[in-house]
């Protein structure tokens, strides 16, 4: 389902661009083939040295197993909920996934750079997952806008968009981070 982004969507659906969206099901379709290989084939061979409780390998390997089902269980789950979005329903400058913001605090005064990305990528200090409550209330936000982010805890935090950088208009390093 492609949507054009708005602040009424389903509150903590993962979003993300189709781009995304192909990358999570090519992963779960490697985590697939090597559970119904691999590990078929590991457990084989775990059964040649005896069944019962002495049997470490075996319960090893099926430990593993369980293991990959339940993260293919969590990538099924959040492939069928994602929102994907269209980046090209976005003007020229508008914060959406793959762009690079500087946010201002507007309590505090502090500057940031942070780098916009899907649900499902790993996040570090200078990331924010479209699906944070900071990411929902910026996307689709261009330069100069101040947006209000409800935060879990309760609390509200003013922010404002001081520049917003996508695709072209990244530098290069940050094309390399991309």
């Amino acid at each position: 389902m492609t949507v054009h982004l708005t602040n009424d969507r389903v509150a903590g659906a993962p979003l993300m661009t189709a781009a995304n969206l192909r990358e999570l099901r090519d992963g779960l379709d490697q985590l697939r083939r090597r559970t119904r290989d691999e590990i078929a084939q590991r457990l084989r061979e775990a059964r040649s040295y005896g069944e019962g409780l002495n049997n470490d390998d075996y319960h090893a390997v099926r430990e593993e197993q369980l293991v990959l089902e339940a993260r293919m269980a969590s990538l099924e789950d959040t492939i069928e909920a994602a929102v994907v979005i269209d980046l090209d329903d976005y003007g020229r400058g508008a914060a959406v996934i793959g762009s690079t913001v500087l946010i201002e605090d507007l309590a505090s005064g502090a500057v940031s750079r942070h780098r916009v990305t899907s649900a499902h990528q790993p996040i570090g200090p200078d990331t924010i997952t479209a699906a944070s409550p900071i990411g929902q209330a910026i996307m689709g936000a261009t330069a100069g806008t101040v947006v209000t982010v409800e935060l879990p805890n309760g609390r509200s935090r003013s922010v404002r968009l001081v520049d917003v950088r996508t695709g072209e208009a990244a530098s290069p390093e940050e094309k390399a981070a991309a």
